[in-house]
């Protein structure tokens, strides 16, 4: 019997093993479409939103990506959590007792968020200039819309649904949600660096834990759409 069980563990280990190193892939594929998009398409003026466009339509393929590769090995879950609940218990970070309602409380802690994202995006731009266009604003709300989507089938799902399905532990999905999502914005548009990479690592943790409590995409999807139209009102608006 317990060979049997240590046989099941190993089992375990080895597929979640194979998944996130599948993801890894997946997440270094995002990385190059970011460098050598799929499409080349010049509709705007500015070389900025060109870029912004051109990537988000060649990250597209790649979340779908990584929705197939967690449909395909979180054999009881797979996109169960693709859904806009958004009620559970927001269970306190360092145990104890004390949480709030995700359905009350996530808009005021997302709000913060928003405003210190939003902070640090225009000071880290602001060497450049601005010069605000109508329709660049215009494209802003469906820019955040698609790149929420996209990071978060990326970044967040795809682990907190393996870690559910998979582990007994919260760790693997908070852990992979928070650590990936933080590396990869070290070399962000903005925030980037040490300071936007710490800011993604922690807006990571919340957003998987929102996965996880909720069982549901609406609060991660939600905060990070509010966070998108902050930063991406300074990113789609620097001067030339």
């Amino acid at each position: 019997m317990e060979r049997g069980a240590a046989t099941t563990r190993g089992m375990q280990a080895a597929k979640l093993s194979t998944f996130s190193v599948l993801m890894m892939l997946t997440t270094g594929l995002l990385a190059a479409v970011s460098s050598a998009p799929l499409f080349r398409i010049t509709p705007f003026e500015s070389d900025v939103v060109n870029r912004m466009l051109n990537y988000q339509l060649s990250a597209l393929p790649v979340a779908g990506l990584a929705l197939l590769l967690t449909f395909a090995f979180a054999g009881e879950i797979r996109l169960g959590y693709l859904n806009l609940n958004r009620r559970g218990e927001m269970r306190p970070v360092f145990g104890g007792s004390g949480g709030g309602r995700w359905e009350t409380d996530a808009w005021f802690i997302g709000l913060i968020m928003v405003a210190i994202v939003g902070v640090v995006t225009f000071l880290q731009l602001l060497p450049g200039g601005y010069t605000f266009h109508w329709a660049y604003v215009a494209l802003i709300v469906p820019f955040a819309a698609m790149n929420a989507f996209i990071e978060e089938a990326i970044f967040r799902l795809p682990y907190v649904t393996m870690g559910d399905n998979d582990t007994n532990s919260r760790t693997y999905g908070l852990a992979m949600g928070s650590i990936v999502f933080g590396v990869i914005h070290f070399w962000g548009v903005a925030p980037n660096g040490f300071v936007g990479a710490i800011m993604s690592a922690l807006l990571g943790f919340f957003l998987a834990k929102s996965i996880q409590e909720t069982k549901g995409f609406y609060w991660a999807f939600m905060m990070h759409f509010m966070l998108n139209l902050a930063g991406m009102t300074f990113v789609l608006n620097r001067t030339p």
